[in-house]
């Protein structure tokens, strides 16, 4: 049997960019994936007015206009919530399309028809060799085109949609209070949460006394300052502040976004720790748990340790605490199944500070009505924190269609934690 060599294998890769046949990459296999590009990295874009720009896809030799959304940053760096549709750009603002509907790679420098100029876009892997292509086309006249938004938000009812999933805010509060997973996405369409819970016991040594602050989910509060939906992601941006009592001042927290999308939404968060204040800690105990319905039961939560799962059932009692670190955990059921992720700084966990998790089953006696069934993260030793400044967090909820079976954490984890590889160059 014929098997050739290396150097006849490269021959043949000269040979076939030599006659303009493209090389076939491996497929980009990244479903949940957005891809976020700002758009000083189109080269020839800056300027442009987004209205003459269309995307591209080349899917079995065609050419076919793919979901895509323009979105435009301040000069403060922060997101235009409450803009028009097509602006000017500048070189901040964002493309934004997600990765599964990228295509092929052109021949032969072919771009769409009709169009005055292109830039082609490569989607990498940053560990393989998945490769996917999108084109973005500028026009005189541009053709119309028209998407289905993936994720849409109802700003009277305070909830998020999407065909995976539906998500609903608490009212003047930064949490959720429910959560349906449809048929087509592996549920039932029932409400999951009762709500999500948060409570925090930063302890401080002030003066000759030790004093300790408690809050929870109902001491946030958010201002909305608005909601911009495109075809490709409906983001909400929050003022938001924190509620300690009438003792204390109304502290200001910042401007908060969720960033929801196809099959997931995400939170970033900057939090920023004083010097004083990391001096003067003794001690800080934090939870944030999802509380779910009675309805939902019985659910199994998986993480790396429990690849098979722990059952929680109302008729059987149980908490379960974890001390090692833990960046993803998964609740599935007849509800639906869902990949819930945070991810903290290197820093953090270099210094040894743990995600670690909780799972709570059953009622028991000392528990309060309400805390039936939850599970979610504990962060641990953060009195390890050496420096002072400010830190990016980031928690995320994913939809698992096909319910979970160990490794599909990956695809997710894969997102957060091996972003995708962008480059562009214009075409001739």
């Amino acid at each position: 049997m014929f098997r050739p060599s290396h150097r006849s294998l490269v021959a043949a890769v000269l040979l076939s960019l030599a006659m303009g046949v493209p090389v076939r990459a491996a497929p980009l296999s990244r479903f949940h994936d957005p891809v976020v590009v700002p758009i000083a990295r189109l080269d020839g874009i800056v300027g442009r007015d987004s209205a003459q720009l269309r995307l591209y896809r080349l899917h079995a030799g065609q050419w076919e206009a793919m979901p895509y959304q323009f979105d435009a940053r301040s000069a403060d760096g922060e997101l235009v919530v409450e803009g028009p549709a097509d602006f000017r750009l500048d070189p901040d603002d964002e493309l934004v399309f997600m990765a599964k509907d990228a295509g092929e790679r052109s021949a032969n420098g072919a771009r769409p028809d009709g169009c005055d100029g292109a830039v082609e876009i490569e989607v990498a892997e940053p560990r393989g060799d998945g490769r996917a292509y999108a084109y973005l086309a500028a026009f005189a006249t541009p053709p119309a085109v028209s998407f289905e938004p993936y994720v849409t938000y109802d700003a009277a009812a305070r909830e998020a949609r999407s065909a995976y999933y539906r998500v609903d805010y608490a009212d003047g509060r930064n949490f959720f209070t429910g959560v349906r997973i449809p048929e087509s996405a592996g549920g039932n369409r029932a409400n999951l949460l009762r709500q999500s819970r948060m409570r925090g016991s930063p302890t401080f040594s002030l003066l000759l006394a030790d004093v300790t602050l408690d809050f929870t989910e109902q001491n946030s509060v958010v201002e909305i300052e608005g909601i911009r939906t495109g075809p490709v992601r409906s983001v909400r941006r929050v003022k938001l502040s924190v509620d300690l009592g009438p003792l204390f001042p109304e502290l200001p927290s910042g401007t908060s976004y969720t960033y929801h999308y196809l099959t997931s939404y995400t939170t970033p968060t900057r939090v920023k720790f004083p010097w004083v204040m990391l001096h003067t800690l003794r001690d800080f105990r934090f939870e944030n748990v999802l509380d779910f319905q009675p309805d939902a039961m019985p659910l199994r939560y998986h993480d790396a340790d429990h690849p098979e799962g722990i059952a929680l059932s109302p008729g059987k009692p149980f908490e379960v605490r974890t001390t090692d670190d833990h960046d993803w955990w998964v609740h599935s059921g007849r509800a639906g199944t869902m990949l819930h992720a945070m991810v903290i700084p290197q820093q953090w966990r270099d210094w040894g500070v743990v995600r670690g998790t909780v799972v709570r089953s059953g009622a028991g006696d000392d528990r309060a009505a309400g805390e039936e069934a939850a599970a979610g993260y504990t962060l641990l030793n953060m009195t390890s924190l050496r420096e002072a400044g400010a830190y990016d967090l980031l928690m995320a909820s994913v939809v698992l269609p096909g319910g979970y079976n160990a490794g599909d954490e990956s695809g997710p984890m894969a997102m957060l934690e091996q972003p995708l590889v962008v480059s562009s160059h214009r075409m001739p």
